[in-house]
This record gives C-alpha cells, structure tokens and sequence, in this order.
C-alpha cells in the first residue's frame, strides 16, 4: 500500500531569543518615547521664560479727572441781515474770514439810494434859496409900510388945514393896510420856509441813514463762520445774509457726569482734545457750571474757556475735555494696566531677580491712565503685565522682554 501524506502543516518556526529581545525593547520604546516628548514639552513650557510688557514704577503726579464730550461754541454770534428791501451789490467777505469791529462786510445796491439823498440834499438848498429871497422881500415890505404910514399922516394934517380931501385920506389907510397885510404874508412865508428847511433836512438826514442801513458792518471782532446769500440776490427786511462769531471768548461746552457735580469749581484747570480722536491738547478752564441735569443721560452742562485757544479752529468742531478735580503730587505711581484685582484686593506682577512674583498692593488716587500705590511697590520696581498674545503671567516663572 501506498502511504498518504498528512493534511496538518507543519508549526512555523519559533523566533530566536534575539529577536524577541528586540520585540520587548521596540516595544518599550514605543511607549518610553512619547512620555519623554510629553515629558519635554511640559518642562520646556514650565521652564522657558514669559514673555511681558515691563514697566519701571516712578513717582509724579496722580490727578483724578471728570471725562466730558462737547463742542467748540462761542459766546456771541450774530445773524447779520438788513433791515430794508434791497438787492445785494457786494459781500466784502467769505465764510472762514476774521473781521473787525465797524469793518464793512455787505452792502446794498446804492444807486436809487445815492439818488434818493441828493434830491433831499437839493431839498434842503431851494429851502435856503427862498428864505434869502424871502428876506428880500421883507425888507420891501417894510419900506412899503413906514411909506404908507408917512403918506397916511401927511394925508391927515392936509385934511385938516383942508388941502386934501375925505378920498385921500381913504386911499392912504387902504395902501397903510395893504403894505401891513404885505409884510405879515412874507413873514409867513418866511416862517413856511423855515419849516421846509427843517423837513428837507430830517428828508435829507433820513435818506443818509437810509444809505447808511444799506451798509452792512461787523459789530465786533470776529470770525465769518457761514455766508447764505451772494452779491444780486434779492434780500428782504431780517434775511440772514452772514453768520458771524467773536473769537474772543472761544469754549467747549461738555456734558459731564453728575456724580462730578460735588467736586466740580469755578476756575479748575481743564485739558481741551480737539477732534474726535486728535492728539492736539489745549488748556481752559471750567467758567460755568450748569444747575440743571439731563433727566434721560443724568449729565450736566460745564462750560470750558479755552484760555489758548489754536489759531484754526471751527465753531461745532468736537472737543472732549477733562476737568481736574484733584491732585496728589510727587506719588508712587502705576498705570492702571499693571494694577490688577482679585476678590476685591488689588496686586501686581513684579519682577524679582528675573522671576515674577505677586505682589499684594494697596492703591490710593487712582487717575486716568496711573493710579497711586501706597505699599507694595515702590519707584524703581518693575511692574509685569502679559503681552497682547502671550500667556497669563505665573509666579515664580521668569520672564523675557523690555522695559520701555
């Protein structure tokens, strides 16, 4: 018989010690390999300084202040117009112009009006011309009465020695009336004319103020902040022709917080910002202080004069302002984004031989950029905060970057 071979394949072979070894420390590896890496990583950001913003702590001056938004305004603005019909012949001056007290700014067409003051004018001249004549005339008049008179009386004693007759004596008395009645008529005359003087001259006086009122003129010193109308336009009487301020008495007008209210004082010291995120300060002073409060915003109108006001500067043109309410001077000091607070105590990173350390701090005035330190920190201390987009500061880590 032949024999049949077994299904059943023979076992693989066993591998060698060597290589099992190598399995066991591959093995190892694969598990003693990421604990180190996690191990590294974890002391390597445990260890490696923080990056900070430092700051050398200083003493100053620490200054407590009330924050108002307003504008620039000015105490006196006019609306300068006419007060009479007329067409516009010229407007002297343009919106941004300084003008001066009396200086003429606008003025109205002045032909009709020149004509119209030398008719009055010419009024007044006839006037004086009839009363030289009628002056003239009174002395005939006169002559021709003391004539009458003497003829009257001599016709009266011929009468009596009979040299003349009843008809004669009549005749005389009619021409005495005549020449009496003569002279009284250029005695009204003349007072007539004397009246007509007076009317041709309040005539003539009238028409020069009329020419007057046709010149429009600055009634201070001041700044031409809007023009409305130009030269041939047709104005009538309270038309707004130019808007006109005094740079003279220049504040800005802010609405204040009323909890400044208690503190606030004719006189305080004010910084001025012009412009809506300038960088130009100006100095004022607090001149009135509102007494009423805007029951909606609960803030309250402080009038700021400038006392420096800058040569270009605008009527409405934003002007925050910041009101000393007080003043401790010659302080240690820390800006208020190094100061930080945690369950109501106030601390700061500080640097201590390279390493950071929290340091427990007790603040005094706190103003709008620094606060005053009263312990924990002193001038030449450096103050820690964390970088835009560094980590949050840790005590006891040390810490890389500059003091400014």
């Amino acid at each position: 018989m032949t024999a049949t071979p077994s299904l059943t394949s023979a076992a693989p072979p066993r591998p060698s010690r060597a290589v099992r070894g190598l399995r066991r420390v591959l093995g190892l590896w694969k598990i003693v390999l990421p604990l180190a890496l996690v191990a590294g990583a974890v002391r390597y950001r445990t260890t490696r300084p923080v990056p900070a913003v430092g700051h050398r702590v200083e003493r100053g001056d620490v200054v407590r202040e009330a924050f108002g938004r307003g504008t620039i305004e000015s105490r006196r603005e006019v609306q300068l117009g006419f007060d009479m019909v007329g067409r516009l012949s010229d407007i002297l001056v343009d919106e941004g112009d300084r003008v001066k007290l009396g200086q003429l700014v606008a003025q109205l067409a002045p032909e009709q009006l020149a004509a119209d003051a030398k008719t009055a004018t010419s009024g007044v001249g006839l006037a004086r011309s009839a009363i030289g004549r009628l002056g003239a005339d009174e002395k005939r008049a006169t002559a021709d009465l003391e004539f009458a008179k003497g003829e009257e009386a001599r016709i009266r004693t011929l009468l009596a020695s009979g040299a003349a007759t009843g008809r004669d004596l009549e005749l005389a008395v009619q021409r005495l009336a005549l020449a009496e009645a003569e002279l009284s008529r250029v005695h009204a005359a003349q007072d007539e004319a004397g009246r007509q003087i007076a009317v041709a001259s309040g005539t003539a006086e009238s028409r020069s103020v009329t020419v007057a009122r046709a010149a429009l003129l600055s009634p201070f010193d001041g700044l031409v902040i809007r023009r409305f109308r130009d030269p041939g336009d047709t104005v009538a009487v309270g038309t707004t022709v130019l808007r006109v301020v005094a740079t003279d008495a220049l504040w800005s007008r802010a609405w204040i917080d009323e909890n400044a209210l208690p503190d606030l004082r004719d006189k305080q010291t004010v910084r001025v910002r012009l412009g809506a995120e300038g960088t130009r300060f100006t100095v004022g002073a607090v001149d009135r202080i509102g007494r009423e409060v805007d029951r909606q915003t609960h803030e309250l109108l402080v009038d700021v004069r400038l006392t420096a006001p800058p040569e270009r500067i605008a009527i409405g043109q934003r002007a925050d302002v910041w009101i000393e309410l007080e003043r401790h001077r010659d302080v240690v000091r820390v800006p208020l984004a190094y100061v930080l607070r945690e369950r109501g105590e106030a601390f700061c990173f500080v640097d201590r031989s390279g390493r950071i350390t929290r340091a427990r701090v007790k603040t005094g005035l706190e103003g709008t950029d620094v606060v005053e330190v009263t312990e924990g920190v002193g001038a030449g201390d450096v103050v820690l905060a964390s970088t835009a987009d560094g980590p949050t500061l840790t005590e006891g880590r040390t810490w890389s970057g500059a003091v400014p």
